[in-house]
């Protein structure tokens, strides 16, 4: 799909991964909805892209485990721009409780902001995508753990993994609308919430040791990924994750 006069809805947008994500989505000419839970940085960010690169960008508020929010998500989307074009479910918590204390609350909030959310985001965006008969592209932002976990990460990897495999559902039902359904699978990345860990000494020293590429991951190296499985030459691709971690699942332990 061209870039220019498509409109891109990015969960969890307004800051980091989702910020790098829509970005590079309205570098390559796209109109971009920054649908965060906190609404004075959806607006923010918004309007710091707008501003950067021209493009119409809107930002609202959205609660993905809210079945009416969602649905004003997409109301207000097509009330400003007219249609959808892409959807990227970005939106994501990891609390880092370990399996064994961690009470039932925490597991299942989990679930329904990173899994739940992604199933009811797509089901009613790719509905509207299929009675505009013009196709459609989906992203989802899972992780590495969806092979690999940690006794503080049981929730995060149940939610990715299941969410990976929710990916392929959609990619079977929607392909045969043109609505292409994939995943971008990061590694290690640099964000405003990670940068306080990875810039330390040892960390830094063990992304030097353990990516092949050198370097920790940056939030547009995601988005350009992104911005790629969006592409009209990416049409061919569905239902697959691409890994986006500069080697670092190639090393041996």
């Amino acid at each position: 799909m061209s870039d220019k006069n498509k409109v891109a809805i990015i969960t969890g947008g307004a800051r980091g991964i989702g910020y790098g994500i829509a970005t590079c989505l309205a570098n390559k000419g796209c109109d971009i909805v920054i649908a965060d839970m906190n609404e004075e940085a959806a607006k923010v960010s918004a309007a710091a892209i707008a501003k950067e690169t021209g493009v119409g960008a809107l930002g609202i508020t959205c609660d993905v485990t809210r079945h009416a929010q969602i649905d004003a998500m997409i109301e207000q989307t097509l009330k400003h721009f007219g249609q959808i074009d892409i959807l990227v479910n970005n939106a994501g918590i990891c609390p880092f409780v370990n399996i064994m204390e961690m009470d039932e609350a925490v597991f299942t909030k989990t679930l329904d902001i990173n899994l739940t959310g992604a199933f009811l985001c797509t089901q009613r965006v790719a509905r509207k995508m299929i009675s505009r008969e013009k196709g459609g592209r989906i992203i989802f932002i899972t992780s590495l753990s969806v092979n690999v976990t940690g006794a503080e990460q049981g929730d995060y990897a149940a939610s990715k993994a299941g969410m990976h495999m929710l990916m392929k559902s959609f990619a079977i039902a929607l392909g045969p609308h043109a609505i292409t359904c994939n995943a971008v699978v990061p590694g290690m990345i640099l964000t405003d919430m990670t940068r306080h860990h990875w810039e330390k000494p040892e960390p830094a020293k063990f992304i030097k040791g353990r990516v092949p590429v050198g370097r920790i991951g940056t939030p547009l190296d995601i988005g350009n990924a992104v911005a790629m499985l969006c592409s009209d030459e990416s049409s061919y691709i569905n239902g697959v994750g691409l890994i986006v971690d500069g080697g670092h699942q190639t090393v041996c332990v």
